[in-house]
């Protein structure tokens, strides 16, 4: 015997948050409920009778159909997500929970908005990688980028270079200003090597007044010595603090790869060693990484 359909089903499906969307075989939206405007901003007038890809975000329709075969041709019912184009423009993230009808050949679609949800996600994975004084890439963050670069400099065979920056004079403009005007001196730094590198160069803060910078696709040393030039005078320009000019410089090493070899913790020491050699010897230049300096053996690539 078959089972009535109760008759306050449809208002509870009025009622509901979630969008319920009933789709034919072609992929045209047949009913939903006024949920649908909400989360996707078309109303149901205009939506009914188009074809649902016509909504997903276009980097997301081959995973949709992939997912949609999944439940028409192997009869499961999966839960997925994609992204979908509002009418305003906005991306909005949906959860879709999805069973297909093999009798009405029609699927029944629920579509659970959790923009909100990945906004957070991707918003606590990037304070993960950042350092929320500067907004520069953190520790972290910057060895994953720095090997990453690597893996791309073996394959292509490209020269890298590492800078480890430290600025000289911070401690006495922390002492004499104020926390207040070390943060304005560091924030500072931070725009002026961001604006400074090229698109496929990284820069990120290690913490206190340590910066350190990855310049990828280098031609030669030389080409390295004439960034440096331009990055430490970009550095040097004045900065104004409560009607006087602070005053510092940057100590600079710097590493090259794969003249010397190892993975991105032993190419920043490297470049960290050489600073010091260069804040040894007056600051506000640039000192290059040589065999002198005493750092644990790494193997060779065989």
């Amino acid at each position: 015997m078959k089972k009535e359909t109760p008759e306050y089903l449809s208002d509870i499906i009025e009622l509901l948050l979630d969008a319920v969307c009933v789709v034919d075989a072609k992929g045209c939206l047949l009913f939903s409920n006024p949920a649908f405007e909400t989360i996707f901003g078309y109303t149901l007038e205009e939506a009914i009778g188009r074809n649902m890809l016509d909504f997903v975000y276009p980097e997301d329709r081959a995973k949709t159909i992939n997912a949609i075969n999944q439940i028409v041709i192997n009869n499961q019912q999966p839960r997925f997500e994609n992204r979908w184009v509002r009418k305003d423009g906005r991306i909005v993230h949906v959860l879709w929970s999805v069973y297909w009808s093999e009798e009405k050949q029609v699927r029944v679609a629920i579509a659970y908005d959790i923009t909100e949800q990945k906004n957070l996600e991707q918003k606590l994975i990037y304070m993960a990688g950042h350092d929320p004084l500067t907004d520069l890439p953190n520790r972290s963050f910057l060895i994953s980028e720095l090997e990453e670069s690597l893996s791309v400099a073996n394959t292509i065979s490209t020269i890298i270079a590492v800078l480890f920056i430290d600025i000289d004079g911070f401690k006495q403009v922390n002492d004499f200003h104020g926390h207040a005007a070390g943060d304005k001196l560091l924030k500072t730094v931070a725009k002026r090597l961001r604006h400074q590198l090229k698109k496929e160069d990284s820069v990120g803060r290690l913490g206190g007044d340590e910066f350190v910078v990855i310049l990828n696709s280098i031609s030669s040393k030389q080409d390295v010595v004439e960034i440096v030039d331009l990055l430490r005078q970009e550095i040097c320009k004045p900065l104004e603090y409560n009607n006087e000019f602070l005053s510092y410089s940057p100590s600079i090493g710097a590493v090259l790869f794969p003249e010397h070899y190892g993975d991105a913790e032993y190419l920043i020491q490297c470049a960290d060693k050489a600073m010091y050699n260069t804040k040894n010897s007056g600051g506000n230049r640039v000192i290059f990484y040589h065999s002198g300096i005493k750092l644990p053996s790494v193997k060779q690539p065989e």
